[in-house]
């Protein structure tokens, strides 16, 4: 029985899943630019590599009410033949292979539309849950679509960039973003210039992607090979009888995980778990667990020849798990090794219950 993978991502605290062949790549939230005389469905365009990528609201297009944006929040790139577009959401979650035995027909009553007429292709059933899965092409190739494509023709006689930094609608713009402090606007904004940047082939081979987190005031990079996804912290269940490093028990949809806090190993004092508080979840071959931050920032790329040895006065206890520090915005990041932090023995629970 062949299975299909497709790209799980969370959106107003449902599930969705999209064929993982139409998504082309995905990134945090940029700063999206506000576009006058769009439809409803079109939140703007994004300068992405000096082609214009139009966004989808897909709240809009899935009939619900949209939220404010999250740095948190994701953007996926869908492709549909020649054509692309974004769409931005809450969380992605993974990529998982569903078996067609797992998958159920729409349960609504539209009987007058085949199946790949619609926009909801079908309901499947996986350990973690229900996830409602969305057709790509219909994303895509929907009939507005024809309308944004005539606002890349409107931007033909300037560059990209020239046409984004002087929008049609400034206030429309910032209505999409006013809910921001500066520090997260700088942060959108950091965001935006990466994508206008082209990077060949041979030089994004060897780049680092790195999630940057904050922790007591300072700023760490988790490598993404080992980060799962980013949650927050809603309820904490406490374990009995376990150092104070061991926060609790969350539950992520189902599965109970660990929630853990590094302060101490990374030589910062061990305050107490604020509410609202969000965890980084980590997966290292069997072992799952989160770990609790302040803040999630940005997901980032630098260069090896960026990472330096950390000067001989930072040296501190977090040293048997740092890689090295890097330039991010304007202070230094220590690179932290997740896959040595968590096989250490000061992470190993050793008292009795």
């Amino acid at each position: 029985m062949s299975h299909e993978s497709y790209l799980i991502f969370n959106l107003n605290h449902s599930r969705y899943g999209i064929p993982a062949t139409a998504v082309q790549e995905l990134f945090f939230l940029p700063e999206v630019t506000a576009i006058a005389q769009t439809p409803s469905t079109i939140l703007g365009v994004i300068n992405l590599r000096g082609k214009f990528l139009p966004v989808m609201d897909l709240y809009h297009r899935l009939e619900q009410a949209r939220p404010p944006f999250q740095l948190t929040d994701s953007m996926i790139v869908l492709e549909w033949q020649t054509q692309r577009i974004g769409i931005i959401v809450n969380q992605v979650d993974s990529v998982q292979a569903i078996a067609p035995d797992q998958i159920a027909a729409n349960v609504c009553d539209q009987s007058k539309e085949s199946l790949q007429d619609r926009l909801v292709t079908g309901i499947a059933n996986v350990e973690e849950g229900i996830v409602t899965l969305l057709n790509p092409e219909l994303l895509v190739q929907h009939a507005f679509l024809e309308t944004v494509f005539n606002i890349n023709s409107d931007f033909n006689n300037g560059s990209v960039n020239d046409a984004l930094k002087h929008p049609s609608d400034s206030a429309l713009n910032q209505s999409l973003y006013d809910h921001f402090d500066s520090q997260e606007r700088q942060i959108l904004q950091e965001r935006t210039e990466a994508l206008r940047c082209s990077i060949n082939d041979e030089d994004s081979a060897s780049l680092l992607p790195l999630a940057v987190v904050g922790l007591g005031g300072e700023y760490f990079g988790f490598g993404l090979e080992t980060v799962h996804e980013f949650t927050e912290i809603h309820k904490i269940t406490p374990i009995p009888c376990c150092p104070p490093h061991i926060v609790g028990n969350i539950n992520l949809r189902g599965e109970i995980v660990t929630l853990i806090n590094i302060n101490n190993v990374v030589d910062l004092p061990m305050n107490g778990v604020r509410l609202h508080q969000q965890a980084v979840v980590v997966r290292l071959e069997q072992r799952v667990a989160g770990i609790a931050v302040d803040n999630i920032f940005d997901v980032t790329y630098i260069y090896p020849s960026q990472i330096t040895t950390a000067p001989i006065a930072l040296h501190s206890a977090k040293d048997d798990y740092l890689q090295g520090v890097a330039p991010y915005r304007d202070r230094m990041m220590s690179i932290i090794n997740l896959s040595k932090l968590l096989t250490s023995e000061a992470l190993v629970v050793n008292e009795e219950v």
